[in-house]
């Protein structure tokens, strides 16, 4: 079962079974029905994902070593280009949007912090760090490795980057999964399902104090919550995962009931939906693209995971091309950090969370994740070779 959890291919069945679970539902009758070319589109690429699962499962392309400890690239000299930068954006804004919570002064939000370009480049490395330094702590323990993966942790907490810590702790996780070489038992099983459902209540109970003042019942109300599940004995507080793990299929599906026509640009198609977005930006702007958005069920709810856009760009069309371009960039990632390498398993662990995330959002563009994996392409290339000066 854990071979599932390891495999970038075969995340993508998992997450988006998992999402299809739960849509199944019906918990709410804001959702729109699935449609037939749904069904038929999503059973189409978990066929062509299972294909290539099996694929690089036989040619053996995912593997775990430890962390060798070399010279070279090393966490401490990364955490000194981190704090670094961190400074200098924090001088250059005059406070963060953290400090600006503690003690006041010049108010600023998470996502205009910083110097533009260099902020990008920070939070991917900073993300990219946090996912190597805590593979160095399982392979060597010690309380040094420890420390450096708190640090790791400092930056998002001090600009308040919620979705960068989140994203960089679960890449964490599948570095922990990637390391387990034994079958879970049933009881540990029982126990990971407890803990789970344990959070997720722990998660619906936190959005009512936040969004409804505690009324648990504000939410499901508010989003069509059905008159069983109202009536039910099922605590109010799960909706929320409800809500947030389905929505993303319910916006998808609107798109496809509500779009009526598209241009079927297949070149700004590939701009805006398959290269980073802060490549793209530049470009949509340059050459005045029309920019799509997704058809949503209530204004609120804004995710409509990874195909909705594409799918308002050129129909069916729009995610076939993505399902396709998902597997090639996959495969490419994949074989340019091998086993070999002390950052193969980081590479693969940023995979498996980019694919898991999918299911929100189209994680293909978001700079913040796929530069992550920019990183150890580089300093794989480099790990072990000499640079002699004459």
């Amino acid at each position: 079962m854990l071979k599932f959890f390891k495999n970038p291919f075969y995340i993508y069945l998992v997450s988006f079974g998992l999402v299809f679970l739960l849509y199944l539902l019906g918990w709410s009758s804001a959702f729109p029905k699935l449609s037939f070319g749904a069904y038929a589109f999503f059973s189409l690429t978990f066929i062509l994902y299972l294909i290539f699962g099996l694929i690089t499962e036989k040619a053996s392309i995912i593997g775990y070593k430890k962390i060798v400890i070399k010279k070279g690239f090393t966490i401490k000299k990364g955490l000194i280009v981190v704090f670094f930068v961190l400074g200098i954006e924090i001088l250059f804004e005059g406070n963060s949007p953290l400090f600006y919570l503690l003690f006041g002064g010049k108010e600023i939000d998470y996502k205009d912090f910083g110097i533009k370009v260099i902020h990008v480049f920070f939070v991917s490395f900073t993300s990219f760090l946090i996912v190597y330094s805590f593979h160095t702590l399982i392979s060597n323990k010690g309380r040094k490795n420890l420390v450096y993966f708190i640090l790791t942790l400092l930056p998002g907490i001090i600009i308040l980057n919620r979705g960068m810590i989140m994203i960089g702790l679960f890449s964490c996780f599948f570095v922990f999964i990637l390391s387990l070489n034994y079958m879970i038992k049933l009881k540990q099983i029982l126990l990971l399902v407890m803990i789970f459902l344990g959070v997720l209540y722990v998660f619906g109970y936190l959005g009512n104090l936040r969004s409804a003042n505690g009324d648990s019942n504000y939410i499901p109300l508010k989003s069509g919550a059905t008159e069983s599940f109202m009536d039910s004995p099922i605590p109010k507080e799960f909706y929320w995962t409800y809500l947030y793990g389905a929505s993303p299929v319910a916006n998808f599906q609107n798109t496809i009931n509500k779009t009526e026509t598209v241009d079927y640009n297949i070149i700004s198609l590939i701009v805006q939906e398959c290269l980073p977005d802060f490549i793209s930006k530049r470009i949509v702007s340059v050459f005045n693209m029309e920019e799509k958005q997704i058809i949503r069920i209530r204004d609120w709810l804004t995710v409509g995971g990874v195909y909705s856009k594409s799918y308002a760009h050129a129909k069916w069309i729009g995610p076939i091309i993505l399902s396709f371009y998902g597997v090639f960039f996959l495969l490419i990632m994949m074989m340019l950090v091998p086993k070999r390498s002390n950052f193969h398993v980081t590479q693969i662990a940023i995979l498996l969370a980019m694919m898991f995330f999918n299911t929100f959002s189209n994680m293909f563009v978001f700079s913040g994740i796929v530069l992550q994996l920019v990183y150890p392409i580089f300093f794989r290339f480099f790990e072990n070779k000499r640079i002699v000066l004459k």
